[in-house]
């Protein structure tokens, strides 16, 4: 769990919201140590979405979509302890804008992160799956499932949302 929130701590301060407020380092020494930085992350966060993510399994799963594929990919990607965790709008608004502009690394992570906080039977699954109905990210997740340039991960996992917002339909909400 504390693996997971480090990774997500390390998503939202490299996510590429630090340019676009004006936090980018003046001088290019500060620049080059906060592109080190980054990269540095970057692999930081890749290699713990890779410890959840068996190939052989996602490779099936990306190929027939079934419903036992994404099950067994599911319930190894499954961290317990994540159902706990209670995401703001904001916070999972982020995390799709992630998913729809990140970097390969970052759509990976937000669409783990989404997969853990969707879950069925996590204490605040229903909340999450209504913020990400009222967010519209249907679209963005199924782009993100179909998008031939986007990392198996982000794939799968944006799949495995999809599915665990049908446990949720909006209309219920």
């Amino acid at each position: 769990m504390a693996r997971f929130m480090a990774a997500l701590a390390l998503a939202y301060m490299f996510d590429g919201r630090m340019d676009e407020a004006g936090m980018q380092c003046d001088s290019a020494p500060k620049t080059g140590s906060l592109e080190a930085a980054r990269r540095m992350a970057m692999r930081h966060i890749e290699a713990f979405v890779q410890t959840f993510s068996d190939q052989q399994s996602l490779s099936v799963a990306a190929t027939s979509w079934a419903p036992a594929a994404l099950a067994q990919v599911a319930e190894a990607a499954r961290i317990h302890e994540a159902g706990h965790l209670r995401c703001s709008g904001a916070e999972v608004g982020r995390f799709v804008v992630m998913l729809r502009n990140g970097s390969t690394v970052l759509k990976s992570c937000a669409a783990f992160a989404l997969l853990q906080f969707t879950m069925p039977g996590g204490r605040h699954a229903m909340h999450h799956a209504s913020l990400l109905h009222k967010a519209v990210a249907g679209r963005v997740l199924r782009a993100a499932a179909a998008a031939a340039t986007a990392p198996l991960q982000a794939k799968v996992f944006a799949r495995i949302v999809l599915r665990n917002l049908e446990h949720y339909p909006a209309e219920a909400m």
